[in-house]
């Protein structure tokens, strides 16, 4: 029996969804095994999208911060910008799958080169600090997955997700927002990454104090323990962190 183009196509997505969630998990930046936790009881469709923005935000944190120079950063930065625009670059894996997402969703490329404006402002900055850029990366995956109305609570909770990989306190972390309520989208629909972000968020605050560095201590514990994994899944299914 051959597959039908509909169940080819659906087979298609979720191997990229798969893709997509390893190269997080295996990437060197501090969240991107924490994000690939968070996504993983997400439809592959959510994986899929969410999973390849991330990759994305991981690749320019790393242009932006590999380079011993500034004009470097931006060249880097830049040819992200100039790839997903080009059919040109189809080859390269994550462009593609990029792509492909932006002929779905008509406002999608547009989003990602302002999430990208984001990276370009900050490699001309003093410390190349990118936490605008993971605020824009989550506000546009809570956009397209259907939090309209959490978009800017989604910013705080990627800006702060960043902070604690670098080694900063959190600027706001939304303490009065309502963590469960990000179980569901606008249009009610289940979803979890952002609830399980805000979980993190939440834990990861719990350790800040007046010390720097045993503040850092707290946040690479809690991202580089064996166990997230069963705690993420803990945080699904009994609640979030007390």
């Amino acid at each position: 029996m051959t597959n039908s183009p509909s169940n080819s196509h659906v087979l298609t997505r979720n191997i990229s969804a798969k893709t997509a969630l390893n190269e997080l998990r295996r990437s060197n930046h501090g969240l991107g095994r924490s994000l690939a936790f968070c996504l993983m009881f997400e439809a592959p469709e959510n994986q899929l999208l969410a999973g390849s923005v991330f990759d994305l935000a991981v690749a320019l944190d790393a242009a932006l911060h590999i380079p011993s120079e500034s004009l470097l950063a931006a060249i880097r930065i830049q040819w992200w910008a100039d790839a997903l625009a080009n059919a040109a670059h189809r080859n390269v894996p994550l462009v593609a799958r990029l792509q492909s997402q932006c002929r779905m969703r008509e406002d999608l490329l547009p989003h990602l080169q302002k999430m990208i404006g984001e990276w370009q402002v900050a490699c001309h900055g003093k410390t190349h600090e990118s936490g605008s850029g993971w605020a824009a990366a989550y506000r546009l995956v809570a956009l397209h997955l259907g939090h309209r109305t959490a978009v800017d609570q989604a910013a705080i909770i990627g800006q702060n997700l960043h902070h604690a990989t670098r080694g900063r306190r959190f600027h706001n972390c939304a303490r009065n927002i309502d963590i469960n309520s990000f179980r569901q989208n606008d249009q009610k629909e289940g979803r979890s990454w952002l609830y399980l972000s805000a979980c993190l968020q939440r834990k990861l605050h719990r350790g800040q104090n007046t010390d720097l560095e045993k503040a850092q201590t707290h946040y690479n514990a809690v991202l580089d323990d064996p166990a997230l994994v069963w705690r993420i899944l803990g945080w699904h299914i009994f609640g979030p962190p007390r």
